[in-house]
């Protein structure tokens, strides 16, 4: 459990980061990068399911808050952290790190590490998008979910690199 404290810590600092200056910053009408999905993307494997899904919806719990949005996030989070066994068993080879690692750019390389983190964001702005946008066409609800699924890849990854620690 020690493990997972500086995960707790960085909550309100991602938060923050997204809710105050991405959220305010018009990239464009369709994009709005999410990076407090690095906070559930790099969990380790061993994680508990509880602490998981708590943690998760805090940090949807903490959008919605600010937001006004009405719990889009906390239920995107939830599935999300649901979804994400199931992701890790698509994307990252059995045996290939060790379960109690953070799942990071580091410990899984590049490509383990963009499949992993892409399919995760691609199902999170997916499901959340169709909660929120129902009502646009799918051509433009398609184009917003991959548009801001790139954006946010683009910057889990970069933070992923400013994080990046070289072995000696």
């Amino acid at each position: 459990m020690n493990h997972l404290y500086k995960h707790i810590l960085l909550l309100p600092i991602f938060v923050l980061v997204q809710v105050l200056i991405l959220n305010n910053i018009q990239f464009s009408t369709y994009i709005n990068p999410f990076i407090v999905l690095s906070l559930i993307i790099v969990l380790p494997q061993n994680t508990e399911k509880w602490f998981l899904i708590i943690y998760a919806f805090l940090i949807g719990l903490s959008l919605d808050l600010f937001e006004g949005s009405l719990g889009l996030h906390s239920s995107a989070m939830v599935l999300i952290s649901f979804l994400k066994p199931q992701i890790e068993k698509i994307s990252i080879a059995k045996n290939s790190v060790d379960e109690k690692d953070d799942l990071n750019l580091q410990i899984l390389g590049f490509k383990t590490f963009s499949v992993y983190s892409f399919l995760f964001i691609f199902t999170h702005h997916t499901f959340l998008f169709l909660l929120e946008h129902f009502s646009l066409s799918f051509g433009m609800l398609l184009v917003k979910i991959i548009l801001n699924s790139i954006i946010t890849y683009v910057l889990i990854s970069i933070i992923q690199l400013f994080g990046f620690k070289q072995k000696k």
